[in-house]
């Protein structure tokens, strides 16, 4: 059901979503039912396989669905932190993030939505509206960084590494 890496489906930008709209009720429902099945703190919609700017994140202690999110002001502050992420699944790299991010969406019913946010929510939500414009974790990465990731990523899935 999650799309992984290098599916072209988590390349592109999403596209803004209408709430109560069939698209963002289909992604909205589509991403409850794929969270259900693992194991993980946020998922947008590209990674199961729509181009749609909603995005489902465990915020504090709250599950939210966000639609159409975009990064109002962030911190130059950075923290550098593991990351992982369900669609290049066993493996991991050191990320620098903001320390914190505002970030206005929409939620389900339309209703505008603020958010302050620092920390491991800030690093959640940043990582989750990369996928909405097609990148992924690893594309913060060095290049002999991203090369050795995708190279441990390949080898997990029992693809024969590349010399490159």
């Amino acid at each position: 059901m999650i799309r992984c890496y290098p599916d072209r489906c988590l390349r592109g930008r999403a596209r803004d979503v209408v709430p109560g709209s069939s698209e963002a009720l289909k992604a909205a429902e589509e991403l409850r039912a794929a969270f259900g099945e693992v194991e993980g703190l946020g998922l947008a919609a590209p990674q199961v396989g729509l181009p749609y700017r909603v995005l489902l994140a465990v915020i504090g202690d709250e599950r939210r669905v966000l639609l159409n999110p975009e990064i109002v002001e962030r911190s130059s502050e950075l923290v550098v932190d593991s990351e992982a992420c369900l669609s290049v699944p066993g493996v991991s790299a050191l990320v620098a993030r903001p320390e914190k991010l505002c970030v206005a969406a929409s939620d389900e019913d339309g209703r505008p939505l603020q958010l302050e946010l620092e920390g491991w929510d800030a690093r959640l939500l940043a990582h989750e509206m990369d996928h909405l414009e097609g990148i992924l974790y690893f594309d913060h990465l060095s290049a002999e960084e991203r090369r050795r990731v995708i190279r441990e990523y390949k080898a997990a899935r029992g693809a024969v590494p590349s010399s490159g």
